[in-house]
């Protein structure tokens, strides 16, 4: 089971995902098709539902253009 804190880190990086692709004018299904991600699980990525994987990330980053660590740019101390 996911804790109070594991789920609040979850949620930062999915709202660090969705500034990101919203940045870009990326609709959810048009970046599924930039990278090898289901849009599906790139909601769930963005709504915190899921976590994600290394490989995933790596994916969606090919896809914004930018690096992996943008990314990873958040305060996980800000869902407390």
């Amino acid at each position: 089971m996911v804790s109070d804190l594991d789920k609040g880190i979850l949620i930062q990086f999915g709202k660090r995902l969705k500034f990101l692709r919203q940045a870009k004018n990326l609709t959810l299904r048009k970046m599924s098709l930039l990278c090898n991600v289901e849009y599906a699980d790139i909601q769930r990525y963005e709504s915190g539902k899921q976590n994600i994987t290394l490989l995933s990330l790596a994916e969606l980053a090919k896809a914004l253009e930018v690096e992996p660590k943008e990314l990873l740019e958040f305060n996980p101390e800000a869902s407390q």
